[in-house]
């Protein structure tokens, strides 16, 4: 079944892509390609190589494809999602702007929700465009409008990617967790098997089994032949087809959004040649390799086709790592999804959004570096945009800083002036400027009226947000509270960039 899959997906792809095959030779584009990776609910922890760094031990669940890239790249150990939340970190990585700039502060975005993005949005796909790239997608959208109309068509897709600039799209609506559980690719319904219509399947065989806030009794809108397993496999192996496609004459932009790692925790039988399922001690633990043999096949793919030279390969996560009730059987053996900083998925603390951050480029990137510079990932929208050659409007696209300088060791242009966080339950939200954090509280997650500071930490001493170093009732730190509590509420209400030009 996958194969007949995969020569649908191959016949459309050339298809697509026929209009920028050129018969004559041509010189190599001197624009690098990028290949932008986005895990699903990814720790720190959950990358073998920082939990080596942390513990001194072999980890749990190896990771050597990521831990390669580490070893090739540059690490950034103080890296952030924009949000806690997958939903609105989506958001920031395609607009360049912190959630709240959306109007939509939080929660999940279902296929038929409105968006937040504006339809003439500058998005990170509309910059690469205009600069000469061809732009892809692949997986879990998850950011609304897939449909506008109330009487859905679920043979087409109204908006989704494509109508954000993408020029090709494979696409899951909201990944593996939401209806309808089906691919679209170039907004038609792609269908498992051939036999395959959009209707309401039981959940048994969505394999939530219960989890996620489903109960037993319920059914959920998708393929009739959907099965989770595949969705990894078929993400994969169709980046892996488009790679294979181009023609070096134009530099491409993927946008690779993976299913991994979130529930439901369903790994395939084998993922190129690798055995996945059962192959560590859970399947949350199975999932993690899964991811780590996808962005294998990805390195494998471009220097299969001479391109990893010219291509910068970014990896990073929506949000921190998943609570500890999805990984008990890991944690026994001394897993930790979020290493030892509090909170998890969802937290305002850093465990909810200090996230891996890798980026390799050869010749380009010191091989086996770090960077302790603060960044966040909507900064990968300023960062294409210096790549492609375009310029972008600071009061459109506010709070994204352009990496390059930080990634070749040149002089910046662009400051950042702070980052700020958000969580999708009390305490809500918090600001940090170095190394400073205030978090803050109010009764609602709407209500700027109520906000009040809720706890001061030093990251630089009490990087785990301990309460002992909780300085929020220090006489000496009155002066710093209440000067990041105004700049908190002048970065929500005055409409001002977060990242300034220094020239």
């Amino acid at each position: 079944m996958l194969f007949s899959i995969m020569k649908y997906v191959f016949a459309v792809f050339l298809l697509a892509l026929f209009g920028n095959q050129s018969a004559a030779i041509a010189k190599e584009p001197t624009k690098p390609n990028l290949v932008l990776v986005m895990a699903d609910d990814i720790g720190l922890g959950d990358i073998g190589f920082y939990h080596q760094l942390s513990t001194g031990k072999q980890p749990v669940v190896a990771t050597p494809n990521i831990d390669e890239l580490v070893k090739t790249g540059m690490r950034f150990s103080d890296a952030h999602s924009p949000a806690s939340l997958c939903a609105p970190s989506r958001y920031s990585m395609l607009t360049g702007n912190y959630p709240f700039r959306s109007g939509k502060i939080n929660g999940v975005w279902t296929p038929h929700a409105k968006s937040g993005i504006e339809p003439n949005a500058t998005t990170i796909a509309r910059i690469a465009k205009a600069g000469g790239y061809n732009t892809a997608f692949f997986g879990k959208w998850g950011l609304g409008e897939s449909w506008l109309k109330q009487k859905y068509d679920y043979q087409k897709l109204d908006r989704g990617a494509l109508y954000f600039g993408f020029d090709f799209a494979l696409e899951l609506p909201d990944g593996i967790q939401n209806s309808p559980l089906a691919f679209y690719l170039q907004q038609q319904f792609m269908p498992i098997n051939l036999a395959s219509q959009i209707t309401e399947i039981p959940l048994k065989q969505t394999q939530f089994t219960g989890k996620g806030g489903r109960t037993l009794a319920a059914k959920m809108l998708g393929d009739s032949y959907w099965n989770p397993m595949l969705a990894g496999p078929i993400i994969a192996n169709s980046a892996v087809r488009y790679i294979e496609q181009q023609n070096k004459t134009k530099p491409f932009f993927i946008y690779y959004s993976t299913q991994a790692v979130h529930i439901p925790h369903t790994p395939p039988i084998e993922l190129d040649g690798v055995k996945i399922k059962g192959a560590t001690p859970s399947s949350f633990g199975d999932m993690i390799l899964e991811l780590d043999v996808q962005v294998g096949m990805l390195i494998k793919a471009l220097k299969k086709q001479g391109l990893y030279e010219n291509t910068l390969f970014v990896f990073t996560s929506d949000n921190g790592g998943l609570p500890n009730k999805y990984a008990k059987e890991l944690m026994q053996l001394g897993h930790a999804s979020n290493l030892n900083l509090r909170g998890n998925k969802g937290a305002v603390y850093e465990g909810g959004h200090r996230v891996p951050f890798i980026a390799a480029w050869p010749d380009k990137i010191p091989a086996n570096s770090e960077s302790k510079a603060l960044i966040v990932g909507l900064d990968m929208v300023a960062t294409i945009a210096a790549l492609s050659g375009q310029k972008i409007d600071p009061s459109l696209t506010k709070d994204s800083l352009n990496l390059l300088p930080i990634f070749t060791n040149t002089q910046a242009s662009e400051q950042r002036l702070y980052i700020s966080h958000q969580s999708k339950s009390g305490p809500y939200f918090a600001i940090r400027q170095g190394s400073w954090k205030l978090i803050m509280k109010t009764s609602s997650v709407n209500n700027l009226k109520d906000l009040q500071p809720y706890a001061l930490y030093n990251l630089k001493e009490n990087i785990t947000e301990n309460e002992s170093g909780n300085l929020i009732a220090d006489p000496k730190q009155v002066s710093r509270i209440q000067t990041l509590f105004n700049l908190y509420l002048e970065h929500r209400t005055s409409g001002n960039p977060s990242v300034i030009s220094v020239d």
